[in-house]
Order: structure tokens, then sequence, then C-alpha cells
């Protein structure tokens, strides 16, 4: 066997046929190994690494790759997989039945030559037959080494029953109901996207993760191009799958993932943080799988982490390796000690999800308010996360709330023939308004989620003249009270002065609820005196006190 560095994409690209040729008839499954996705990858980020991807010859015909990045640091050289923290998997290109040989061979040469010498091998699949090699290696050698495994969930499309899968699944986190809220409002579409929707999806993954601590770097500036790139490859073995959920024709979530050879790979799902409450993450999700049943794929792959959703949707679970090893010399076995030991904690911090989302979320918003406190445009964000804070907290510590909850028969409503009209909010309708759309369409949807019906004078649609109503549920949210109604009964909110007699009259014009219930805080003076005077009465008095975190109601009729 000959061994061979290629150090530049042009060398590279000269082997793309031999390359492409062993990963074919190996029938290989993993997107990131693909010579398009590493020839792409390369072409955008190569010129920050010592790239060095080994050749194997054998008779002066190449059998094998390994695409190596190479560093030279701490007084010894480090090899690793190139595209850590962008290829969630990476393997050896060898042909199957001849890769104990080169495996044996490329390390033997590599420890021969650079006598100081660590191997940190991230995304070796245990599915895949390269990690017990390399352990069989290393054990006849006597090298000491350390594996790190991160669950990678998958679904195995071949062995579920379709409607049995999908019915249970249909179940959780209430998505039938999510959908069919989201459906009344507005036409729902899943479809395929392409190149010139990547701004869309850039701009929807910022918003999400605006509060957020976004480790993946999926809209910098250079790995925009990089994944724009990526879209575009539209035919051969890999393939890149770009699907979003629409809502009349404004996109609400996407999918970005990969398909190679019988397997669908979920690399990055992200949805518009204002449509949260009806999940359009979970339906994107669940007709993307749907699809890729349909279209005869074996593997869903959900990839690696312990995301709860995950767990929701597997059948099956693999596990990614990372393993790290060195030569027998003293300084490779003390770098390989110390990558170890970072390499564990990060295995054992990854697995505590509460603390992930302490990290993701909690300091992620830290860090928003830091560092946008002064800044013009986003300083009004800041500061009410900062007021948003202190209210919690206060709230933790101590509080004493009083609710007041008045009642009003139907049949002792006034109907003025001179009434205002009113129309149902849709959400097409708060889209379509600028100044909803950018400040309360999130609460509007939260609004529309929990069952409550917006109505607006018509010709007249602002947030404020906005009321809204429900049959099911009497709802006091600044103290989280909710009490079941009874059949023929409404509660509504967010009325007025000027809209309250007229809103009544809608309801009794047009529904057939026999008592109309509102709450009002206990020290609204005002308020009470203006239901009142339309013909409500106090009916009952909610009242939570919390001291440290302990709370109690209290229902006095």
């Amino acid at each position: 066997m000959e061994l061979t560095r290629i150090t530049s994409l042009h060398q590279l690209d000269q082997y793309r046929d031999d390359w492409s040729l062993i990963l074919e008839e190996n029938q290989n499954t993993n997107p990131f190994i693909e010579f398009v996705w590493v020839y792409e990858w390369w072409k955008h980020f190569g010129d920050e690494y010592d790239m060095e991807i080994i050749l194997v010859k054998q008779n002066n015909n190449p059998i094998g790759f390994v695409p190596f990045i190479h560093k030279r640091r701490w007084f010894a050289h480090t090899y690793t997989f190139m595209a850590f923290g962008y290829a969630n998997y990476m393997d050896f290109v060898v042909y199957n039945h001849l890769l104990p040989n080169v495996i044996e061979f490329v390390f033997d040469e590599l420890i021969q030559s650079r006598r100081k010498i660590v191997f940190s091998l991230h995304g070796l699949l245990e599915s895949s037959k390269t990690p017990k090699i390399i352990e069989e290696y290393l054990q006849q050698r006597r090298y000491i080494f350390s594996l790190h495994r991160v669950i990678t969930p998958y679904i195995n499309l071949k062995d579920i029953k379709h409607e049995e899968y999908m019915d249970k699944r249909k179940k959780l986190h209430r998505l039938n109901k999510r959908e069919k809220r989201l459906r009344e409002n507005g036409e729902l579409r899943f479809s395929r996207s392409g190149q010139e929707e990547m701004e869309k999806v850039y701009q929807l993954h910022d918003k999400r993760w605006k509060k957020k601590r976004d480790t993946s770097g999926f809209t910098n500036d250079k790995v925009k191009e990089f994944y724009r790139s990526l879209v575009g490859i539209q035919e051969g073995p890999m393939q890149t799958e770009l699907d979003a959920l629409y809502i009349n024709d404004t996109m609400i979530a996407f999918h970005y993932g990969f398909k190679c050879r019988g397997r669908v790979l979920s690399y990055v799902l992200g949805f518009d943080d204002n449509f949260e409450p009806f999940g359009p993450g979970r339906i994107l999700e669940r007709e993307k799988i749907l699809q890729c049943k349909k279209d005869m794929i074996s593997i869903f792959d959900l990839s690696i982490g312990y995301e709860p959703y995950k767990f929701e949707l597997n059948t099956n679970v693999d596990y990614t390796r990372k393993m790290i090893f060195s030569s027998p010399a003293m300084t490779a076995k003390i770098i390989r000690s110390l990558l170890s030991m970072k390499e564990s904690l990060i295995e054992r911090l990854k697995k505590n999800y509460e603390f992930v989302l302490f990290i993701r979320i909690k300091i992620g918003k830290f860090l928003f308010v830091f560092r946008n406190l002064f800044n013009k445009t986003e300083s009004d964000g800041s500061r009410g996360e900062i007021l948003a804070f202190l209210s919690r907290l206060k709230k933790f510590l101590y509080e004493n709330e009083r609710y007041n909850v008045y009642r009003l028969e139907n049949k002792d409503v006034p109907v003025s023939a001179n009434a205002e009209e009113f129309i149902e909010l849709t959400i097409n309708d708060a889209m379509s308004s600028p100044a909803i759309s950018q400040k309360q369409l999130k609460e509007i949807c939260e609004k529309m989620y929990r069952g409550y019906k917006g109505f607006y004078p018509e010709g007249n649609l602002a947030y404020e003249n906005i009321f809204w109503m429900n049959d099911k549920v009497l709802r006091i949210g600044p103290i989280s009270y909710n009490e079941r109604l009874g059949r023929r009964a409404i509660h509504f909110k967010n009325w007025h002065e000027g809209n309250l007699e007229a809103a009544c009259s809608f309801v009794k014009k047009n529904s057939k609820a026999k008592t109309v219930f509102v709450t009002v805080k206990d020290s609204s003076e005002n308020d009470a005196s203006i239901l009142e005077t339309v013909g409500f009465s106090i009916c009952k008095q909610i009242c939570k006190r919390t001291f440290f975190g302990n709370e109690k109601y209290e229902i006095i009729e």
C-alpha cells in the first residue's frame, strides 16, 4: 500500500470519481462523507485549516481516503476528522473489504512518521464497521484510548405500521388540536423549497435564537453561503432537502436535511416563535416523516442529541462515538489525557438536558440583555426582559392578588338597533396588519390556541379594539387561574368602556350563551363601576397568595 497526502482542493478534485465509486460500491448512507459535501466544506472553510486528506493506493489504484485536519500544537501533532461542528458523522472512505487493512496501514504510517501524535476522531456511528475495527487495532497495539458517546435516535420506516405510528404521535402534545386550530385560521401548506427561500430560513432561525445561545453558527455570514450552496445539490446520491410549512404563503417553519441512498437526516429544524403555541415544528416534522414513508425511504435520522422530541418520534437508537488515542510518546499521552478529560466533562453535561436548557435559554437571554442594553434597535427588548425578570422575582417572593368575577345573564343585555358590528379575527388579518404582526402576533396566536376567538369592529382593526371570547374556560392569566365554564356560558376579556355594551350586544345576537362572565382586578374601581352600569354583578372573588414560591388559591363566593 502507498500513502499520499492531499493538501489542496484542486488535488482533491482529481479523485472525485474514485471517491464516489468507493461510496457507491459500499452503498454509503452517510451524507457527510459524500464527495460533494466534503468538497463544498473544504471550498468554504479549508483556508482556516491545515487540510490533509490521506489517500491510500494499492497497485497504483485509489482504495481509500481519510478526511483529516492536521494541527501542530503543544509540541505534538493532532489529527482530527474534518468538519467538526458541521458534520454530525464522519468515517473512512474505504472499500468495505479493505477497511481493516487500510486502518492498520494508515495509523501505523502516521504514528511512525510523527512520533508525538494524537488522534481525536468524532462522528463514528457504532452501527458502522469502523469503530470496532479501530478499537481492535488499538487493543492489538496496546494503545490507551477513550470512547465518548452521544445518543443518535432514528426511525426505521420499514418496520413501522404507518397508521398506528402516526395515530400514537398525533396525540402527543395535543398535536391534532394544535393543527386544527391553525387550519381554522388560514391555509396550511407543506412543500419543498429551494435556494431562493434560504434568506427566509435564515431570518426565521435568527428570530428564534435571538434571545437564546445558538452554538450551531447556522446564520454566520460565511456559514450561510456554505448551507446555501448545499441546497443547490439536487442530483446524485447525496441531495439537500429544504422543506417548509406555510400559512397563507408565509413560511412559519423549515426543515433542512440531507438524503443519501435511502436515509434522510434531519439537520436543522426551525420555526417562527410567534406560532409556537400551534407546534409548527412538530407539524412539519410529522409531514416530513410521512413524505419519507411515501418515498420509500428506509431511515429517518433524527441526528445526535438528547432533545425530548426525538425520543417521542424515534423507534430505534444508534450511538455516535468520539475516539481519542495517541502514540506512546509521553507528550502525546499527556495531551490525550487532557482531551479525554475535557470530552468526558462535555459528554456528562450534554446528558443533563436541564443544564443544556439553562445554558441555551437562561444564559442566552442574559447575553442578549448584556449585549443590547444600550443598543438603539434592541434596547427596548433588553429592558423588557429585565422588567419581566424583576416581575417574576417579585411574584415568587410575595404576591397577594384578588380578582372579581362578574356575571351578566344574556337575557338582560339590551340590544341596540345601531349596535356596532364585529368581525372575527383570523391569523391572516393579524399578519396583514404591520402594527399587530410586529408586536402582538405571538400573543394573538397564544389566545387562539387556548380557544379564544377575537372580534374587532368592522373597518377598524387595531389590537386595542379586539375583544376575546372563550366558551370553554374562564382564565385569569396574571394569576394562572383556570376554571371550566358550564354549558352556554362565555368569558370575554380585553373589553373597555368604549366597546363593552356593543360587545355584550354582539354576544347576545351571535351566540347561544345564557351567561357572560368577565374578570377585573379587585383594586380597579373604575372597571367595576363600568360593569355595574351595564348590568353586571359580582358573583365571586379569586384570591392568590404566594410566599417564596408557595401558592395558595382561595375562592370566595
